[in-house]
């Protein structure tokens, strides 16, 4: 398959540059309802049923995100968690379909995600992590960095060992160095009491 190439190639790809002020955490007063956006994003998701790409691999993306975020200096796990939410919730089928990283960066914009208290750095991250995460590059920032090697580290779920010249981060390269195990979490109120969530 071709998307399995783009991943053995993307050590080859240009990094992309980090992106200015980013940082954790919501407006003042503003929390972030991981259930709410879950509802929007569920009946506009084409790939919600898939068994590689459905709502069980953007739960697993998004745990070991979070794990990854706590080793990884200036990641905002905000971010990484509507990252893992949205970056495949697009994607036509299990196959080949290079467009669906920039079908997941236009729900950033088109769930009114500014409600829960996002900032615009914020926005911005998630749209340049979900847009570009489809092209097998490494990122030099630390959030979009975190977040490419969240998914590629469920690359054994389609039978790839994740290779640590893919990881744009320390502790994704370790990670894949060692063949790390993350513990799955299957609940979304879990996730989202770790980033400060109800």
């Amino acid at each position: 398959m071709s998307w399995r190439r783009s991943i053995r190639t993307a050590a080859d790809k240009p990094s992309t540059p980090a992106v200015a002020g980013s940082g954790n955490g919501l407006n003042a007063g503003a929390f972030l309802d991981i259930e709410e956006i879950l509802r929007r994003v569920r009946p506009v998701s084409t790939s919600l049923a898939s068994a590689f790409h459905g709502e069980d691999h953007w739960r697993e993306v998004a745990s070991i995100g979070l794990d990854l975020a706590q080793s990884t200096p200036g990641c905002d796990e905000i971010v990484v968690l509507l990252f893992a939410v949205l970056h495949d919730a697009r994607r036509i089928g299990d196959d080949h379909d290079p467009p669906h990283g920039g079908r997941g960066a236009a729900l950033v914009r088109s769930l009114g995600l500014r409600q829960f208290g996002l900032g615009e750095t914020q926005l911005a991250l998630a749209e340049t992590a979900c847009r570009d995460h489809t092209g097998g590059g490494l990122s030099a920032d630390p959030t979009i960095g975190t977040c490419w090697d969240a998914d590629r580290l469920t690359l054994r779920r389609v039978g790839i060992e994740p290779a640590a010249r893919y990881m744009s981060t320390p502790s994704g390269r370790a990670a894949a160095a060692s063949g790390r195990r993350f513990a799955r979490v299957t609940e979304w109120s879990a996730l989202a009491r770790r980033v400060g969530g109800p």
